[in-house]
C-alpha cells in the first residue's frame, strides 16, 4: 500500500502544547463541532469542508482546534502531487515532410531504459495535429503506443499577445530502442524531440458544481461563462467544462473576480473536441494558478465561427487536511474568524513529519455555527473632530481671529507712540 504523499509547507500551520494558554473563546465568531467514532490511532484527519474556508482569512492563520482541556496543536497540510521526470537519450533522424504530415525515428540507444511521454520541438505556430508513436526494437517490426495523440499551438501576436501550446504525447511505459513518431494533418517544422520516464501521484481533490451563467459578448466575439463557487476563500485550481457541442477547437481565456466586477486574467487555455474519420479526440479540460475568489469567468474565443455551448462547469481544488491529537472523550470544536489572530507556533511539525498519514483515522466537521461566547471588540470611540466636522474649522477660526485681534493691538501701539529724538552727533576733538 503506497503512503500518502503529504507535504508540509511553510504556510501550514504547526502545533505545540505550549501555546495553549492564549486561546480566548470570546474572540473568536464562529466555530464547528467535530465528530468521530472510536478510532485506533491516537492523531486524525479533518479534511477542511468547503464552509470553512469563506469563515476563515485568507493565510487561514485564524483557526483553532479546542477540546474540553483547551487548545490542541494541530497541522494544517497541502496534499501536493510528487511527480519525478528523468530525460532519456534520443538522436532524431529519417525526419520527413509531405502535404499529409510530418514522420521521424528517435534513437534512445541500447540501454532499455523505460520511457513513457516525448516532447516534439516545433517551431510553426497555430496549428493542431494528431500524433501517432510507434516503438521497436529493431526498426521492423513496429507496435503502437498511441495513436490517439494530440499536439497544438494557439498564438496570436497583437497588442495584447496569446501563447497557449501543448507538443507533449504521453503513452504507456515502453523499452522500445526505436520510436515512429507520425504527425498527420500537413507539415510542421520540427526542430527535435525530447523523450522521458515521468512517474507521478496526482494529489486528491475536491469537486465543486459552481452555479453558472452563460452569455454572448458580440462585440468582443465571446461566450462567457461566470462561474459562482459560493464563498471567498475556497481554493480551486482548473476545470473541465461539459458541451453538447462537436468538432470545434477554441482558445479560452480564464479570470477570477471578487464581485463580478474586477476581472484578474489568470492564463489562457485551449479546448476542443473533434469526431471525424481521421481523427477523434477531445480536450475539455482546463489549468490555472490556484484562486480563492469567489468568481471565475471562462471566455471562449469563437473568432467567426458559431458559439458553442456551455452546459456545465466542474472545478477542482487540492485538500486541505489538518491533523490532531484526538480522544474520542472529548468534545472537539474548530474555531474560526478572528482578524487579529496570528499564526500559531506548535512543537507538533517535528512530530508530525514521523507520522503515517495513509494509517490515519478521520473525523469530520458539522455545520459552522455562530459562537455563543462571542463578544465583538468594543469600537474606540471616534474622536470629537470626526463625529463633529465642524468643530475643527470652528476651533481654528476662532484661534485666528484672535491672533488677528493681538496683531492689531500690537500695530496700534506701535503707532501711537512718541517718536524717539535724534542722537547728538559725537564730538570733534
Amino acid at each position: 500500500m503506497k503512503k500518502a504523499i503529504f507535504a508540509v509547507s511553510l504556510l501550514l500551520f504547526l502545533a505545540g502544547a505550549a501555546a495553549r494558554a492564549d486561546f480566548d473563546a470570546h474572540s473568536w465568531k464562529s466555530r464547528a463541532r467535530i465528530t468521530g467514532g472510536p478510532v485506533a490511532t491516537e492523531y486524525t484527519i479533518l479534511q477542511m469542508p468547503a464552509e470553512f474556508f469563506s469563515h476563515l482569512k485568507p493565510d487561514l492563520s485564524d483557526l483553532r482546534i479546542i477540546n474540553s482541556d483547551g487548545e490542541v496543536p494541530y497541522v494544517l497540510g497541502v496534499e501536493k502531487e510528487a511527480m519525478s521526470s528523468s530525460r532519456v537519450p534520443a538522436r532524431m533522424y529519417n525526419l520527413s515532410s509531405s502535404a499529409n504530415g510530418t514522420a521521424f525515428i528517435a534513437d534512445l540507444g541500447p540501454g532499455g531504459m523505460f520511457h513513457n511521454a516525448i516532447t516534439i520541438q516545433v517551431s510553426s505556430e497555430n496549428f493542431r495535429r494528431g500524433v501517432t508513436i510507434e516503438g521497436s526494437d529493431d526498426e521492423k517490426s513496429w507496435r503502437t503506443l498511441t495513436s490517439g495523440g494530440q499536439i497544438f499551438d494557439y498564438t496570436v501576436r497583437d497588442i495584447k499577445s496569446v501563447s497557449v501550446r501543448d507538443a507533449d504525447v504521453a503513452y504507456p511505459e515502453a523499452t522500445f530502442r526505436y520510436l515512429r513518431v507520425t504527425i498527420s494533418g500537413g507539415s510542421l517544422i520540427v526542430q527535435g524531440v525530447q523523450v522521458f520516464r515521468e512517474i507521478s501521484l496526482a494529489a486528491r481533490e475536491t469537486v465543486y458544481e459552481p452555479a453558472i451563467s452563460v452569455s454572448e459578448n458580440s462585440e468582443a466575439r465571446t461566450t462567457d461563462a461566470v462561474l459562482d463557487i459560493g464563498a471567498d476563500g475556497i481554493p480551486h485550481r482548473r476545470g473541465s467544462l461539459k458541451t453538447a457541442s462537436a468538432n470545434f477547437n477554441r482558445p479560452i481565456a480564464i479570470y477570477d473576480s471578487n464581485n463580478k466586477s474586477d476581472w484578474r486574467l489568470l492564463t489562457y487555455g485551449y479546448i476542443y473536441d473533434i469526431e471525424t474519420p481521421a481523427f477523434t479526440g477531445s480536450n475539455l479540460g482546463f489549468a490555472y494558478p490556484e484562486s480563492n475568489r469567489r468568481y471565475l469567468k471562462i471566455s471562449v474565443l469563437n473568432g467567426d465561427d458559431r458559439p458553442i455551448s456551455i452546459d456545465g462547469v466542474s472545478l477542482y481544488g487540492v485538500v486541505r487536511r489538518v491533523i490532531f491529537s484526538y480522544d474520542p472523550a472529548k468534545t472537539y470544536y474548530a474555531y474560526l474568524g478572528r482578524s487579529d489572530a496570528r499564526r500559531p507556533q506548535y512543537d507538533f511539525e517535528k512530530i508530525s513529519q514521523y507520522l503515517d498519514i495513509s494509517s490515519l483515522d478521520q473525523v469530520s466537521a458539522g455545520r459552522v455555527e455562530e459562537n455563543p461566547e462571542y463578544k465583538a471588540p468594543e469600537t474606540q470611540k471616534a474622536p470629537i473632530t470626526e463625529r463633529s466636522p465642524y468643530v475643527l474649522p470652528l476651533v481654528l477660526g476662532l484661534v485666528v481671529a484672535v491672533l488677528a485681534f493681538l496683531l492689531l493691538r500690537i500695530v496700534s501701539r506701535v503707532k501711537a507712540a512718541p517718536p524717539s529724538p535724534p542722537s547728538s552727533p559725537p564730538a570733534v576733538s
